[in-house]
């Protein structure tokens, strides 16, 4: 239950909301699978149910088959309502992120905090259910390895089919030691980038981002150490799962491989709770770094806004004084026959000059038109990535927003200097027309 109340409360997010439906509707959808799959095995009749004490077993097997009758009857009476509490779940989950994806008024608010006590009051119940369910699954489980192991004692036989039992156990256990080591060392993998890019964004930044930063830094300093403890953990086990082979299934000493599953039971135990603290951390941690995004990407935004205008007001001018100017560079050919019957070889030259200027600054406006255009797709993609979808790296997004503006900002000087070009071209235009008249 706690672990789907710190899902709730994320709800508030809307950055989140895709990926929380995601991540329960697949443990909904894998609850589903797992339920159909141990329903079709407790379909099937077992006669060792029938009557357990008429076997030809012993009186320890007859115990444990007891138990593992009674635990089946009980799971399999669970089931209709599982699965209903399975699609009640889902059904109000699907229905609270499609109504509170936004929560503009009063009322909406209020029907929000309704259909989220909806879907708590749901979630404990079905927690509930699948804890009783799974009790009776590991009750079933359990008596079924007793009853293996008493039987596996009594003939040869049976200690070969428990020695193959447990090294498929053994084998899984290990299997999923180190897919969590593979886990736990990409994870520390993306923290340190993180903790590297942050170190880097922090510099410079303002009052409340920084004090985001440093609540963000902690956090990744926690969770990295949690994330060392864990694969020291996992380190533990795999020692462990080897010295259970060893005694089990090299050796087959009941006694000693009895005491390595308890010092397995035990380890395990362990790391599953350091492991569920762990995803709880990275779960907070998320909303941490996302509040971080949000305060580190207060200027830049402003700043990519504030160009965005600029260059939208630049690209009107140059495309309209570059249109003059092709226009004039496609009325020089007769202007310059006109000129050049005048029989005044000072004013040819000074026209000729203007003529080259004018296409001088008809290259420069394109390639300012071009330069503008290219970085307003620049703050387009920007936006995109950083903005509406925010990067795994806010230091690496402030960083890229930055060199945009910066980039425009260091053209000013440019842009200055052509428009004063372009102001005395027109002068002199004009200058030119009236002693030409």
């Amino acid at each position: 239950m706690k672990k789907c109340l710190i899902l709730l409360v994320l709800f508030c997010s809307l950055s989140v909301y895709a990926d929380i439906y995601k991540d329960e509707a697949k443990k909904i959808a894998a609850d589903k699978k797992r339920v159909e799959e141990i329903e079709k095995k407790l379909s099937k009749d077992e006669k060792a149910c029938d009557n357990p004490s008429q076997n030809d077993l012993s009186r320890n097997v007859v115990t444990e088959l007891k138990l593992y009758c009674e635990a089946k009857e009980s799971a399999k009476s669970r089931i209709p309502d599982l699965k209903n509490l399975l699609a009640e779940y889902e059904s109000l989950l699907k229905n609270y992120i499609e109504e509170c994806k936004t929560v503009d008024t009063d009322e909406k608010y209020s029907k929000c905090e309704n259909l989220d006590r909806q879907v708590a009051a749901a979630a404990e119940k079905l927690n509930d259910e699948k804890e009783n369910f799974n009790s009776d699954i590991d009750t079933m489980e359990n008596a079924a390895e007793r009853a293996k192991d008493y039987n596996a004692r009594s003939n040869d036989e049976g200690k070969k089919d428990f020695i193959k039992a447990i090294s498929a156990n053994l084998n899984a256990k290990k299997e999923l030691v180190q897919a969590m080591q593979k886990g736990l060392d990409e994870d520390k993998k993306v923290f340190d980038k993180s903790k590297a890019s942050l170190n880097q964004s922090l510099k410079g930044a303002s009052p409340d981002s920084a004090k985001i930063g440093k609540e963000f830094l902690g956090g990744l300093n926690s969770i990295l150490l949690q994330n060392g403890a864990l694969r020291q953990t996992c380190a533990s086990m795999l020692k462990t799962i080897n010295e259970a082979k060893g005694v089990c299934v090299s050796k087959l000493n009941m006694e000693k491989c009895k005491a390595a599953e308890t010092k397995m039971e035990n380890l395990f135990n362990d790391g599953n709770s350091k492991l569920a603290a762990y995803k709880d951390e990275k779960l907070n941690l998320v909303a941490v770094e996302n509040d971080y995004h949000k305060a580190g990407m207060g200027n830049i935004l402003a700043k990519t806004e504030n160009a965005q205008k600029t260059i939208t007001n630049y690209l009107q001018g140059l495309k309209e004084q570059n249109a003059f100017l092709k226009q004039q560079i496609d009325f020089s050919p007769n202007n310059t026959e006109a000129v050049k019957q005048r029989n005044n070889k000072k004013l040819l030259d000074t026209y000729l000059k203007l003529v080259e200027t004018m296409k001088e600054l008809e290259k420069e406006s394109s390639d300012f038109i071009r330069f503008y255009e290219e970085y307003l797709n620049k703050i387009n993609n920007f936006n995109k990535t950083c903005v509406e979808g925010k990067s795994e790296f806010t230091a690496e997004c402030k960083i890229e927003g930055d060199k945009i503006v910066d980039d425009i900002n260091s053209n000013e000087p440019k842009i200055m200097k052509y428009g004063e070009k372009f102001n005395k071209l027109n002068k002199d235009l004009g200058d030119f027309f009236k002693k030409f008249k």
